[in-house]
């Protein structure tokens, strides 16, 4: 009997460890994971990828339409900046849409993972409603008010409409050049200038705010030399650069038409 018993164990105990080999050796196995911080904690197997995320966030504005709500997201990071949301959020709510905001990130999600799903379909829903030009028509609506609102900011230079502030040009691209080609060809270089001789230049960088009226303000100069014998004449080259800005009638900047008062500067390479 105690001989049957031993025997008996022994087969149990081989069939255990065979079940447990098997187990380990099928590698069809696959690991659910519902979401990115699963998918990082994953350590052996297939994975599988359910976003459970994506689909709830889809129920959710899903059934947020269904209950008349709506919502317009614009996002922070790295996109175009606007000033005027407070604006946009007043229009929009006049078409019963709700206005927020959103992150966005460079780093794209892991393989099988969506993100801005709710986003992605109240857009859609929007879109399918009011059409797909709908959302810009009011952005541009909302900078015009946020101009006419906000009569004393100084917009930064790319802010702006793309025309050119500077008189003569043909188009936006002709201000990034011709303040340097007209400013060269009325600029005297003073005796004892040691000109350029290597590959890198000189410079006098010009900076200012034009007011709409046309006005200059706050005119700032940064002057580099690569050559330090010609540093005497930093105050010259200074004095020069904004003669010449102060006798030029620039063309104040506009806001989706508006004018406004703007951030300029241009740079002056030195021979």
């Amino acid at each position: 009997m105690r001989h049957l018993i031993l025997s008996f164990c022994f087969l149990l105990i081989l069939a255990c460890n065979k079940k447990v080999e098997t187990k380990k050796s099928n590698t069809n196995d696959s690991i659910v994971v519902h979401n990115e911080d699963e998918m990082y904690k994953a350590q052996n197997g297939k994975i599988k990828v359910i976003d459970t995320t994506c689909i709830n966030e889809q129920k959710r504005a899903l059934n947020d339409i269904k209950n008349g709500k709506t919502v317009y997201y614009f996002f922070n990071g790295m996109t175009e900046m606007y000033r005027s949301n407070k604006e946009m959020g007043q229009i929009l709510s006049k078409y019963k849409i709700e206005i927020d905001s959103a992150m966005t990130s460079c780093i794209a999600p892991s393989k099988g993972f969506t993100r801005n799903c709710y986003i992605s379909v109240m857009r859609n829903e929007i879109e399918k409603r009011h059409g797909k030009k709908f959302i810009d028509s009011i952005r541009v609506l909302a900078e015009k008010q946020y101009a006419e609102n906000h009569p004393n900011v100084i917009f930064d230079f790319e802010e702006c409409d793309t025309i050119s502030r500077y008189p003569g040009t043909k188009n936006y691209r002709d201000f990034f050049h011709k303040p340097d080609m007209d400013f060269s060809k009325v600029f005297k270089y003073p005796i004892g200038y040691k000109y350029k001789t290597g590959k890198y230049f000189s410079s006098t960088d010009v900076s200012f705010v034009l007011m709409k009226n046309g006005e200059i303000k706050n005119i700032q100069t940064d002057v580099t030399f690569q050559n330090t014998e010609n540093l005497k004449f930093e105050n010259y080259f200074r004095k020069k650069a904004e003669e010449f800005v102060k006798n030029i009638k620039w063309i104040s900047a506009t806001k989706k038409g508006i004018k406004v008062n703007s951030k300029v500067n241009f740079i002056y390479f030195h021979k």
